[in-house]
């Protein structure tokens, strides 16, 4: 298979979402990432690699350093880049029974991709974005995700309408709530993160049942959305060990 001065224009376009879309393809850099894209259903159209990295993945097609770059959305490239194709959106329904998390215009890619590695770790599945929420497939979510997002691949909705419909108990993150160790969380749960300078908007503050947060000690003035999330994350996850 050859690799032509085509391709290298539509996939040096692809850390673009408008051209995402426009392709229906994606970029995933680094031997985790591409490994972790490999062992998922999701179909490959490319494995690119550099001359020293020819030899990690079969079939895979040699171009050069100064393509590789040209595609890379990092400062220096991996050497191995993989081209996939974007899931269909056939809207999936979230499963009532389960505990969800809802996320509220997130704007970092980096934030998204972390919360999502956070989740696939404690094994829960259901995840909601807001439409304006950052894209999953942004290559910088992809890795910080270190591949999680090819098993866990948000719901992307109006979350209010969500959230309004769902029949689990409202929980929201917040800077002064309910501490997370003092409550016992309803199953399933919906938790709803903010965005990371705004937190929850009104509208979404308004349908929460029960405002939640983290207690600490320190004079950290606050905690990183992704952080944040774990922690919460963890402590339900704990509970339902527990019970």
């Amino acid at each position: 298979m050859q690799f032509t001065r085509s391709d290298l224009k539509i996939y040096s376009s692809l850390n673009r979402k408008s051209k995402r879309e426009q392709y229906g393809l994606f970029i995933a850099e680094g031997i985790k990432a591409c490994k972790e894209l490999i062992d998922s259903e999701i179909p490959i159209k490319a494995l690119l690699s550099t001359e020293e990295n020819n030899h990690i993945f079969k079939n895979s097609i040699l171009i050069s350093g100064k393509d590789a770059q040209r595609i890379s959305n990092q400062k220096n490239h991996s050497g191995v880049i993989a081209i996939g194709e974007l899931p269909k959106k056939n809207n999936p329904k979230v499963d009532p029974k389960k505990d969800v998390i809802v996320l509220e215009n997130i704007n970092d890619p980096g934030n998204l991709g972390t919360i999502l590695r956070t989740l696939d770790w404690f094994g829960f599945s259901q995840v909601v974005c807001s439409k304006n929420s950052v894209d999953s497939f942004n290559p910088k979510t992809i890795m910080a995700s270190m591949g999680s997002v090819f098993r866990l691949q948000p719901i992307y909705t109006d979350i209010s309408t969500f959230v309004k419909q769902t029949d689990s108990e409202i929980y929201g993150a917040f800077m002064e709530g309910k501490s997370i160790y003092d409550i016992k969380f309803n199953q399933p749960s919906t938790i709803i993160f903010g965005n990371e300078s705004n937190g929850i908007s009104s509208d979404l503050q308004s349908i929460v049942n029960t405002k939640i947060a983290i207690p600490g000690k320190g004079t950290a003035e606050s905690l990183n959305l992704s952080n944040s999330c774990s922690i919460v994350v963890s402590e339900l996850f704990r509970q339902r060990l527990t019970n």
